[in-house]
């Protein structure tokens, strides 16, 4: 793929995030494979007509607001993500708790001001449910839980969850927007080097996004983690109180069920259909810019059925 070409579907997409990305950011979230010498030298002799460089920033031509933008939601970030250290070190005590990760606009300091904290969760095998009912008590314990259908600044979101037996994702959500979602996710902790063993069962994303780099989890240990781990996961392992946590939660969300999707081992909670959203506008802004459309998702044969696991 010619490196202009790459350049401008990259800055295209992050456009509909209102996100300028820098020479590293473009090339980390680089759509298409390209020879860095080339990308280097290309990116220095752009053309002003497709995309400008502003305080170090590439963006599309006519968007230079979107650099002022940045820099303030950076910085409402900042503040955003000193709440969410805090209390995520407390969610992290619970044993079958083995990653948790910023997600959303927060992971890349794009939030507002009026913009919640989105976690990714990675559970114990079969400890999905007991977790996030755990996990859910905690933040109301807190006063820190989003309420159902609200926006709330300060407050945390569980926005996904698996455990061990969904780290790959499946075929039929191996796109561009999940693996962006994957590669942006800032890991804040990490358990029995559970981060690495997920981003190693989605290599599907090299397909997408080929130039991304992990960053380092927090990995974290202390007396009371051993503690609670020691006496608490034989219990939680019990296979009646993940049934019983189930039932119960899924009663609760049979009257608020919308698009969430809600599996024995995977939870999404996106009422709103973004992922649809984003593609599409997507491929609406290349039509504009007469690019052609790169494969968004893998291609699979036509689905027969499926069942839940």
């Amino acid at each position: 793929m010619a490196s202009n070409s790459a350049v401008l579907k990259t800055l295209i997409y992050s456009d509909i995030f209102d996100y300028p990305l820098t020479k590293e950011g473009i090339w980390k979230f680089l759509i298409g494979r390209v020879d860095r010498a080339l990308f280097e030298k290309d990116l220095i002799s752009f053309t002003p007509s497709r995309w400008e460089r502003k305080n170090g920033y590439y963006f599309l031509s006519g968007r230079e607001e979107v650099v002022e933008k940045r820099i303030k939601r950076k910085k409402e970030s900042g503040k955003k993500l000193d709440f969410a250290r805090k209390i995520i070190k407390k969610l992290s005590r619970i044993p079958t708790v083995l990653f948790i990760g910023i997600s959303g606009g927060l992971a890349l300091e794009n939030a507002e001001e009026k913009d919640d904290v989105d976690l990714f969760v990675i559970t114990l095998k079969n400890n999905l449910w007991i977790t996030r009912l755990i996990l859910v008590f905690l933040l109301i314990g807190m006063g820190q839980y989003r309420g159902r259908g609200k926006k709330e600044s300060q407050k945390v979101c569980l926005n996904m969850l698996i455990d061990e037996e969904a780290l790959m994702f499946e075929k039929d959500r191996q796109d561009l927007y999940t693996a962006h979602e994957i590669v942006q996710l800032r890991p804040m902790f990490d358990r029995d080097n559970t981060y690495n063993k997920f981003l190693s069962a989605n290599k599907w994303i090299d397909r997408f996004l080929p130039n991304w780099r992990a960053t380092v989890g927090n990995k974290t240990r202390n007396y009371a983690e051993s503690f609670f781990s020691f006496f608490l996961r034989p219990v939680l392992r019990l296979s009646a109180l993940e049934h019983f946590a189930k039932i119960m939660q899924l009663l609760y969300m049979k009257k608020h069920r919308t698009k969430e999707t809600v599996e024995s081992h995977f939870l999404a909670f996106h009422p709103f259909d973004y992922k649809n959203f984003v593609l599409k506008e997507y491929n609406k802004r290349l039509n504009k810019y007469d690019l052609p459309s790169p494969r968004l998702r893998r291609v699979m044969p036509p689905k027969l059925g499926r069942s839940q696991k």
